[in-house]
């Protein structure tokens, strides 16, 4: 007999948390894990999922903070309607157990799951301050799921109980990615005009300030000091329109360091990573406290070495001098890395064959499966 859960993401934008959720419902065993999905109306998650699993829309909108009042009460007054027609959904579906896809998720299906009378798992993807929130909604779920150590250290330090905490460190689908895909790099680099030699270092994430992707230029620009022919690619958007001020300052930034379009390509969102990964010759990952950072992880799936600032739960996911380098977050040491593996061929190259191997073995997304499988079967 299947176990029936209902997992709900408030976002329905295709960033990297909501791309883990999508892989992680495809990888469930149907014949022991019943998965229906709610999700905001007519976003990119129903069409990402359609025919997958049945999908249930709902009128969410991620929570954010405001010291306003009346807009706070008019944010929990909506919380509480979700959080209501959630209920209702798991009501008529006969659903044992909810699952939430980040914090904003948590913060309707807490509610929900008091609604409801039901479990619920908390799926934390974030490394952000709570101010008592983690404590709260640790209290009602079931179990936490930490995906990574970082994360494990960051909920431990808002005051979450251990044993509430469940590790199931993030994985992701390897099938899209292959190493020494010549055909996809030959590709890109003809749509981005880049010689098939030209060194490339690209840097993937979303236009949020904590990716530091200004770091990323100022190493871009030391490098091309040592190697002028090296050219930056930087694949990511503003995806929650929040931060419109910090992409226009990142704009400004290239343009004081003489940046131009031959040497840095700003590409926006992209969704064909697998194959920016195959045309370039480093991934670079200047982001502080990143809760898994599943580029890297892809990166090692496509045999591509990482440079990337120790931070976070980077260390978890670069074996260092093995996988890739790990740096200080500074331009230079994190271009004195790339510079160091740019002029050295063999090793790039014995990096990129262990990172594969370190990939299939370690982040695959059917390893995630069975261990969410078995926490489900433990919190029902």
């Amino acid at each position: 007999m299947s176990e029936r859960i209902l997992m709900i993401s408030a976002a329905g934008e295709l960033g990297g948390a909501e791309r883990s959720f999508c892989e992680l419902i495809r990888a469930l065993p149907r014949e022991r894990i019943d998965v229906h999905v709610c999700v905001p109306p007519g976003c990119a998650l129903t069409q990402a999922l359609s025919g997958a699993v049945t999908i249930h829309e709902v009128e969410m909108q991620r929570f954010y903070r405001t010291l306003h009042p009346l807009e706070m009460a008019g944010r929990l007054q909506r919380m509480y309607r979700c959080a209501r027609q959630i209920a209702q959904i798991c009501a008529a579906e006969k659903i044992q157990i909810l699952h939430a896809n980040t914090d904003s998720a948590a913060l309707i299906v807490w509610e929900a799951s008091r609604q409801a009378r039901l479990p619920f798992l908390w799926h934390c993807r974030d490394i952000r301050p709570m101010h008592g929130l983690a404590r709260l909604l640790a209290s009602r779920a079931s179990a936490v799921i930490a995906i990574s150590r970082a994360v494990e250290e960051h909920l431990l330090s808002e005051g979450v109980k251990e044993e509430k905490i469940s590790r199931i460190l993030n994985g992701i689908d390897i099938s899209p990615f292959a190493p020494n895909d010549s055909a996809a790099r030959r590709e890109i680099r003809g749509e981005l005009s880049i010689a098939p030699d030209a060194p490339l270092l690209l840097d993937v994430g979303a236009l949020v300030p904590w990716k530091k992707h200004e770091l990323f230029l100022e190493t871009l620009a030391q490098v091309r000091q040592s190697i002028p022919e090296t050219v930056g690619v930087i694949a990511g958007s503003d995806l929650f329109s929040q931060n419109k001020d910090y992409a226009q300052s990142l704009q400004a930034r290239a343009a004081a360091l003489d940046l131009d379009g031959r040497a840095l390509k700003w590409l926006g969102q992209r969704p064909d990573v697998a194959a920016l990964l195959s045309a370039c010759d480093l991934l670079v990952a200047p982001s502080e406290n990143e809760p898994f950072g599943r580029v890297l992880a892809e990166a090692g799936a496509c045999g591509v070495p990482v440079v990337a600032t120790r931070s976070g739960a980077k260390p978890e996911i670069v074996d260092e001098n093995i996988t890739g380098l790990l740096c200080e977050p500074t331009a230079e040491a994190l271009a004195t890395a790339c510079i160091t593996l740019l002029n050295d061929f063999p090793r790039r190259a014995e990096m990129g064959a262990q990172a594969r191997r370190r990939a299939e073995w370690l982040f695959n997304i059917e390893r995630v499966a069975v261990e969410f499988t078995a926490l489900i079967a433990k919190s029902v």
